[in-house]
């Protein structure tokens, strides 16, 4: 998984920093307004989860594992 925050402007989402992605690559987009609300509070504290479960999982050990189709 790759997390990537943008602005949204006339019908377009501009990403903050270019990611290094093929062209042509195929990805599912997953929308989340920022806010500052409790709500938002919540949301941050689910993304640390996230975040050091992406960590732990995409690891060098176990990139052996990544194609293995």
């Amino acid at each position: 998984m790759i997390r990537a925050t943008g602005r949204y402007h006339q019908q377009s989402v501009k990403l903050d920093s270019p990611l290094s992605l093929k062209d042509g690559t195929e990805v599912e987009v997953v929308l989340r307004v920022k806010s500052d609300s409790t709500e938002s509070q919540s949301m941050d504290f689910t993304d640390l989860g996230i975040a050091r479960m992406e960590e732990e999982w995409n690891n060098p050990e176990d990139a052996i594992y990544d194609d293995w189709k």
